[in-house]
Formats: structure tokens, sequence, C-alpha cells
């Protein structure tokens, strides 16, 4: 059992209004985020990686390009993003905080997923 207290996360307070701890480890990052009120992320995108976001509390409005086009939607409370690898943003319009977990990894590109749903092992 390995326990890691948030005082060992690195911390990022960006200038734009988000709040991180960032938690790394060989094969994939854990990041819990704050975004504040009004908050707005630079675009950007992640070339390799695969990021996988879950809503905690609040709501976002993620923004993408696609085709040319920007396109949004409003994301809450038990929503995941998986933005791939295009150019997105978060916006916050609301006067709430915005909680979020973001984990991002490296693909295998093989369907794991019978394994992971056959993987736990009840103990006597």
């Amino acid at each position: 059992m390995k326990i890691i207290s948030q005082g060992k996360a690195k911390f990022f307070d960006s200038p734009e209004g988000r709040k991180a701890w960032i938690y790394s480890f060989p094969e994939y990052e854990f990041q819990y985020d704050e975004q504040q009120p009004g908050a707005i992320l630079k675009w950007h995108h992640h070339a390799k990686i695969w990021e996988t976001i879950y809503i905690i509390e609040g709501e976002l409005v993620v923004k993408w390009k696609e085709s040319g086009e920007v396109k949004e939607q409003i994301v809450k409370a038990g929503d995941i993003i998986e933005p791939g690898h295009g150019s997105h943003t978060f916006e916050n319009r609301s006067d709430g905080i915005v909680k979020f977990i973001a984990f991002k990894q490296f693909l295998s590109r093989k369907n794991m997923q019978e394994m992971i749903g056959k993987d736990k092992v009840y103990d006597e």
C-alpha cells in the first residue's frame, strides 16, 4: 500500500485562475484541479498523452476545435471529458470553483477492458 499526502504533490497556481496538485508517477500522472470563477485556460493540446478528466463539482464550458470550427459544450459534475489530441480550453463562467480530476497517460492501444473488469480478487 502506498499513500501520498497532498503535501507531497507538486502544487501549481497559474495566473489564469487554476490551481492544481500534480502527482507524477513513472507511467501516468494524476492531477486534482480547482478552476476559479471567471477563469479561462489557455488553448492547448496534448501531442502524445491521453487525458481523461472527471468533473467533481461545478460546471465548465469546454471548447475545442474541430475541422477549423470552435465548438463548445457545458459539462457538469459526474461528466467525463477526453479531449484527444485536439486543441481545447475550459472556461468557468460560474460564480463557484470547479473541481476536477485529470488522469494523464500513454495508451498501449490494446483493449484491456476484460482484464480490468476481472482483475478484482476477493480475499478470504
